[in-house]
């Protein structure tokens, strides 16, 4: 490792924005008329030496996960689809947002169901869209990305720089109890340029730049909301950008979730000068989110199969396109039925009773709030991606 030093601050001058009056004496004292904001690093030129095994290591599974890549653009279905909700889940659950994988395809369907859902359910939607964004990574592309991701809950704030202090932990009125108090407003254009020269650079191994990108922009930390779905979603722009990922979206949260104190521990260490722990998360978070996606995509492989043996009919039958649009929504109604299969009323419901026939689907709501269809065998696999205990034994 080289040329790496911790943080260093600068005293800015404070003057509060809200109103104070009702404070007590004991917090009005603690308010004062400066307070330290951090001055970060600049990255474009820095390096970093790896140990000798985590080098072998981290190109290890760069070939691996282009071998993943490849096999599943041969599958007959969506395959980043299926991980992209689950990706979308497992960074929501970082910020303890949490909902059922049934709760969120059932949201993306209707715009109906329990607040965490549908805020989770926009997340997919907009994670989609961001990663579609063809443009490599720049201040337009972050911006964009920040938009798409944040625009149904900040509105006018979304896809701009902050004006503003801001700073995490300690109170809401001042920053002079936080835990952290990132880089002054004023400085964000000069950071966030160093951060985009890095991010273009080709002697820098992918997983590493992504790593550190990550790291450096959680300590920008350039907008009033969103820094860390922002900040993840870097991670798989970056290797996209880089080309380590094609099609698939691996859920690289889930990763980060399973050790989510070390992960939070890895950006503090970032923050002091050694830039070794962020790495080594990252690495094994991307090195989980492959098994991950290895161990649901043979379960999803064994559940094509084990229909493939019950159902008795002809291939050329709408109900084998029924079986993969399962894999990629596995919550549906009639209308999408009609929609995706170009089928008929009559025709979209004797397609589902014949796949209730066969064990594929299960009924649940009502005539009242609407009747759906479930696959509850791909829901439960994809369940199992964000719960942490049954991460430990992938």
């Amino acid at each position: 490792m080289t040329n790496w030093n911790p943080l260093k601050y600068e005293t800015i001058p404070w003057k509060s924005s809200v109103e104070l009056e009702g404070l007590s004496r004991s917090s009005k004292s603690k308010i004062l008329p400066t307070y330290q904001s951090s001055i970060p690093n600049t990255i474009a030129e820095k390096n970093i030496i790896l140990p000798a095994d985590l080098d072998v290591a981290i190109s290890d599974l760069m070939i691996n996960i282009g071998r993943f890549d490849l096999l599943q653009t041969q599958k007959g279905y969506s395959f980043p689809s299926v991980l992209l909700r689950s990706e979308s889940a497992a960074s929501s659950q970082i910020e303890n947002l949490t909902s059922s994988i049934r709760n969120i395809a059932l949201a993306e369907l209707t715009n109906k169901g329990p607040t965490n859902a549908l805020l989770i359910a926009g997340n997919v939607f907009a994670m989609k869209k961001a990663l579609n964004i063809s443009e490599k990574i720049s201040n337009e592309t972050i911006l964009h990305i920040h938009k798409t991701l944040m625009e149904s809950s900040l509105g006018n704030l979304a896809g701009e720089y902050r004006n503003e202090p801001v700073w995490i932990g300690g109170t809401s009125y001042s920053p002079h109890q936080a835990t952290f108090v990132p880089v002054h407003h004023s400085k964000l254009e000069y950071y966030m340029n160093d951060l985009v020269i890095y991010s273009k650079r080709i002697d820098v191994n992918p997983i590493v730049k992504a790593a550190i990108l990550h790291a450096q922009f959680e300590t920008i930390h350039p907008f009033v909301d969103g820094n860390g779905r922002t900040g993840r979603t870097l991670i798989h722009k970056s290797l996209k950008d880089d080309g380590v990922l094609h099609t698939i979206a691996l859920p690289i949260s889930a990763g980060l979730l399973n050790n989510l104190d070390s992960y939070l521990n890895s950006l503090k260490a970032y923050q002091e000068g050694n830039p070794l722990p962020i790495i080594e998360q990252v690495f094994k978070a991307i090195e989980l989110s492959l098994a991950i996606g290895e161990n649901v995509s043979a379960k999803i492989s064994s559940i094509i199969q084990n229909w493939e043996n019950i159902i008795n009919e002809r291939k050329t039958s709408t109900i084998w396109k029924l079986i993969y649009l399962l894999i990629e929504q596995p919550v549906i109604n009639t209308n999408l039925i009609k929609e995706k299969l170009h089928l008929t009323l009559r025709g979209a419901n004797k397609l589902i009773d014949r796949a209730i026939g066969y064990g594929i689907l299960t009924k649940f709501g009502n005539q009242k709030k609407g009747m759906f269809y479930q696959s509850s065998e791909i829901i439960a696999v994809l369940d199992d991606i964000t719960q942490i205990k049954k991460l430990y034994r992938i």
